[in-house]
């Protein structure tokens, strides 16, 4: 009986882990499995979990993350009715952090300036013990592009088709971590923003991912009474990103927050009588819708474009593609006049590595896309600390 020829391809986000089998003659996905970074008691971000290791060391955290791959490609080969030891190709994007934690690297100089790797990946190396599939199977590693871009960004890049784009495009992806890409004249200008976990309900007192039960999308319906949506239709025990996004857009329309971010007259809005946000909610948001804001405002300053340049604007990542463009405009979180040309993309990361799985070319390609990108480091930049300041308020422009 012939041997199949399957293949993994992994999106390691520092929130969410997605994996999916593939059938590797014909492209097709098989099954695919996604869940909760199991590192995340260990720290909600990657500066906790660099801090973590600093403290602890890495081995835990790759221990942990390598376990969860494991399980999940069990899952996904129960789902298919197929054989683990089937699978001869892996391919992983993640961002620069992850990526050393799967691959068993220290990322604790990742964590001061200048910044250092150990490795920018772009490479394939063997797989580790005890990983359930052929022994034979290989790893590729989607390429870095710096400490705080990682290979899920130059993935996202491809399976967006950025390669073919000739007129100025942003590729935005807000995650943990806030990624920027501007494409002009065929230079990729990039930066990281810290835009914290807020976007993904972390550090939101009752934030909460995208699972069943979260508030995702919050209206005003033409009574002018509050009404909102939970994932799965059932009672709301939180709020995840997107409704905490809908939710600000709306306080600013009817005046219970101020142009400076205050939430005026209480600490807390309460969507129902059982979960509400406070104003120390509304201030994460605010500092992180500022980061990405600046961070846009600095790409265009480096390519010596206007606003009014762009001609797309591609919105990665989960948050992203769930979120209501509308609400982002209405915080800040990108400029209005990109708002017709918003397009929202998906899992691109998790896309970018099912292309590459198996391909040599597609690796090409990604090692090209990375050789054309200009990192910008941020926290260097005075210009990026006056955008963040003037990004801080929710003045409609």
């Amino acid at each position: 009986m012939k041997k199949e020829n399957l293949g993994i391809a992994i999106d390691i986000g520092t929130t969410t882990v997605a994996l999916h089998l593939i059938e590797i003659n014909s492209g097709t996905k098989l099954a695919t499995i996604s869940g909760t970074n199991a590192q995340t008691p260990y720290g909600a971000d990657v500066t906790s979990r660099i801090k973590y290791c600093v403290e602890n060391g890495h081995e835990k955290l790759t221990d942990i993350i390598r376990k969860q791959i494991s399980e999940m490609i069990i899952d996904a080969c129960e789902i298919a009715v197929k054989k683990p030891e089937s699978i001869e190709h892996i391919s992983i994007a993640a961002n620069t952090v992850m990526q050393h934690l799967i691959a068993g690297y220290s990322p604790v100089t990742m964590g001061v300036a200048p910044f250092t790797t150990v490795s920018m990946f772009g490479e394939t190396l063997p797989i580790w013990d005890d990983l359930p599939v052929s022994k034979s199977a290989l790893i590729y590693y989607t390429p870095a592009i710096s400490a705080y871009v990682g290979g899920d960004i130059t993935a996202g890049l491809l399976a967006a088709g950025f390669e073919g784009i000739t007129e100025p495009a942003i590729f935005l992806d807000i995650g943990t971590n806030g990624e920027i890409v501007l494409k002009h004249n065929g230079t990729y200008y990039c930066c990281a923003t810290a835009a914290g976990p807020a976007f993904e309900g972390a550090e939101i007192e009752m934030g909460m991912p995208a699972e069943p039960g979260a508030i995702d999308h919050v209206q005003q319906n033409e009574k002018s009474e509050i009404t909102f949506t939970t994932i799965g239709k059932i009672t709301p025990k939180g709020v995840c990103g997107s409704g905490l996004l809908d939710t600000l857009a709306i306080l600013l329309d009817i005046g219970a927050v101020d142009e400076t971010g205050r939430l005026l007259g209480t600490d807390k809005f309460w969507l129902n009588e059982g979960v509400y946000i406070t104003a120390e909610d509304i201030r994460k948001l605010q500092l992180a819708k500022a980061a990405i804001a600046a961070g846009i405002q600095v790409l265009l300053h480096f390519a010596g474009i206007k606003e009014n340049d762009i001609k797309l604007l591609a919105l990665a990542g989960g948050f992203g593609s769930y979120m209501d463009t509308n609400s982002a405009a209405r915080i800040g979180l990108f400029p209005k006049s990109m708002l017709p040309i918003a397009k929202t993309l998906g899992n691109t990361a998790g896309e970018g590595a099912a292309m590459a799985v198996s391909s040599e070319e597609m690796r090409k390609r990604l090692s090209k896309i990375k050789e054309q990108c200009e990192y910008i480091e941020l926290s260097s930049i005075a210009f990026f600390n006056e955008k963040f300041v003037d990004e801080m308020t929710f003045e409609e422009k």
